[in-house]
């Protein structure tokens, strides 16, 4: 070999070298977010409250209050709550937050901002807010209703806490969107430029209802474009035969949410899906006729990791994919007002081996990353760790915020 392809080859390899160096740093930092999760954070609030953005301690993904959002040193997305018993703490230096582990610092943290199209008011005297959250990706998520009717039948999930969210009327003031402030919230945001995904989700309403309300929504938003790019977050109708009726409004992209893959456990945590619409085996159906109608990786469905064994949840995400299916899934949280609060989450070790597995499992099937932003918003959480097992992160090892692709 002579002398000028030997230096390419070293070159190459050194190249290869280091950005493999890089991708283990940023998998160490998606390991941290999770501690970071089951941790907390121990923080002084008068100090840190001035580096929170007004607008993102509004937003209704901040529904736990504290602190807000947050980016690691090297751009993976994080959360953690107040704990005084936790070896991480925030110190204000130089004007930046920087995080600690004891006593050696991790880094400098950035906390989320809300974008400003938030604050922007609807012809009906609400804002945008009101209506629809504004995420960091460039797209929309839309709650339209905070109603859950399995809680007046007792059925309604143990873990849920759509129907306490309901009484904070400072995040959700307006607990019936209509299609026409939806649409027009989306026409607002998306002159702005950050409706290049629309996500539609709500309690569980008589089917019928839901359909409907869906097919208004977008007939509203087509009025003024001629698409858009969503997805609908649906209950498993009972006549599989709606299903291309979604589709055909223009939503590209459905998700039915088994929330647990054992058959048995998903009857004990969520009797009303239990009950309702066939059960178990018909969720299963529904997601698998979905995949006719949608296509492989445009259908999608969540678990939430921590409420039965991990094999069994990563049994359901590699069934699923195997059927073309994105299978999300997100770190079980106790919330107040549900029958698990009070309980706990299992530790940082137990949702890193779903993260990590679960991540291998969308590359072997093919799935791609628009597809895994694409569905619930439990998304992002393995999202980020996919990117970058693919490489998909800058040159100089940072990973920068993934945007949905512009529609205008």
């Amino acid at each position: 070999m002579g002398n000028a392809a030997l230096k390419i080859k070293e070159d190459s390899q050194a190249e290869t070298y280091d950005k493999e160096v890089q991708k283990q740093v940023l998998i160490e930092e998606a390991r941290m977010s999770l501690e970071l999760f089951e941790h907390g954070i121990n923080y002084n609030l008068e100090e840190i409250k001035p580096l929170l953005d007004p607008l993102e301690l509004k937003s209704g993904f901040n529904r736990a209050g504290g602190l807000t959002g947050f980016t690691l040193p090297h751009g993976y997305n994080a959360r953690g709550n107040y704990n005084r018993w936790t070896p991480y703490s925030l110190v204000v230096e130089g004007g930046k937050p920087v995080l600690y582990n004891e006593k050696t610092a991790i880094g400098v943290i950035r906390f989320n901002k809300g974008n400003p199209v938030a604050d922007q008011l609807l012809s009906t005297g609400e804002r945008v807010r009101d209506i629809v959250n504004v995420s960091a990706l460039g797209g929309l998520h839309c709650t339209y209703s905070t109603e859950c009717s399995l809680k007046d039948q007792g059925e309604d999930c143990y873990f849920c806490a759509v129907n306490e969210r309901a009484k904070d009327g400072e995040r959700n003031p307006v607990l019936l969107k209509t299609p026409k402030q939806v649409a027009e919230a989306y026409d607002i945001a998306r002159k702005a430029g950050v409706a290049n995904h629309f996500r539609i989700t709500g309690g569980f309403v008589p089917e019928r209802r839901e359909l409907e309300y869906y097919l208004d929504v977008a007939d509203a938003i087509r009025a003024k474009y001629s698409s858009f790019y969503g997805c609908a977050v649906v209950g498993a109708p009972a006549d599989l035969s709606v299903l291309p009726k979604y589709k055909e409004a223009g939503f590209d992209n459905i998700s039915t949410n088994i929330e647990v893959w054992d058959r048995n456990i998903f009857a004990a945590v969520c009797p009303g899906k239990e009950k309702r619409n066939g059960g178990y085996k018909h969720w299963v159906e529904s997601l698998e006729r979905s995949v006719e109608i949608f296509g492989k990786g445009n259908v999608h469905s969540t678990i939430v990791g921590g409420l039965e064994p991990k094999e069994s949840t990563l049994e359901g995400i590699e069934y699923l994919a195997s059927k073309g299916v994105v299978c999300h899934f997100s770190a079980f949280r106790p919330e107040k007002g549900t029958p698990f609060f009070g309980y706990r989450s299992p530790e940082a070790s137990f949702h890193w081996d779903i993260l990590d597995k679960g991540t291998d499992i969308y590359r072997r099937y093919g799935f791609t990353t628009l597809q895994l932003h694409s569905g619930p918003a439990s998304g992002p959480h393995s999202a980020q760790l996919f990117q970058i097992k693919n490489g998909e992160f800058e040159e100089d090892g940072t990973l920068a915020q993934w945007k949905f692709p512009a529609l205008d």
